[in-house]
């Protein structure tokens, strides 16, 4: 203290430097406590409570990737699945035009085979109407060249003997 009055302080205001020191030094312990250790722990908290909430924001991102990822897979899988069943379509449409067209050509080879054969029976029946029009006629032609009646054999030999010489010469088919 001595120093103190030395430097042309007086004791009241050396007391009452003194006094302000420990104020200052009470304050200091008093608002440290009540203010500083409480605004310290809710700034803490609220770092706390910041950090959880980006975590669980990457967390929701990452599982938003994850869910965006699986979605695009799905609808990747669709559309495979969708071009696959356009291609099943279309070779269903295929096999069925081919079975169609197959059916129909039968059906049309069937038509002709059975027109080939009524054309056939109707020249054979064309080429009997014309072999039993020409037996009447030679028979007739006979009756009148020969003036007389012929029985059924002479007839019948008359007649294939004819027939026979017509082929012969190619005059007309079997």
């Amino acid at each position: 203290m001595d120093m103190l009055q030395s430097l042309g302080m007086s004791k009241d205001l050396i007391a009452d430097l003194l006094i302000n020191i420990v104020s200052i030094i009470v304050l200091y312990l008093v608002v440290k406590k009540l203010a500083y250790n409480p605004v310290k722990k809710f700034l803490n908290a609220r770092t706390e409570k910041v950090e959880a909430q980006k975590k669980e924001a990457a967390e929701n991102l990452k599982e938003a990737t994850q869910m965006k990822e699986k979605y695009d897979e799905l609808l990747k899988d669709s559309e495979n699945a969708k071009a696959e069943a356009i291609k099943e379509g279309i070779n269903n449409a295929k096999a069925e035009a081919t079975e169609i067209i197959d059916s129909a050509r039968e059906q049309a080879k069937t038509i002709v085979d059975k027109a080939n054969k009524n054309a056939k029976q109707k020249e054979q029946e064309a080429l009997d109407n014309a072999r039993e029009e020409i037996v009447n006629l030679a028979i007739d032609a006979s009756k009148t060249l020969l003036h007389r009646e012929f029985d059924d054999a002479d007839n019948k030999r008359l007649i294939e003997d004819f027939l026979d010489s017509l082929k012969s010469n190619g005059d007309i088919d079997a």
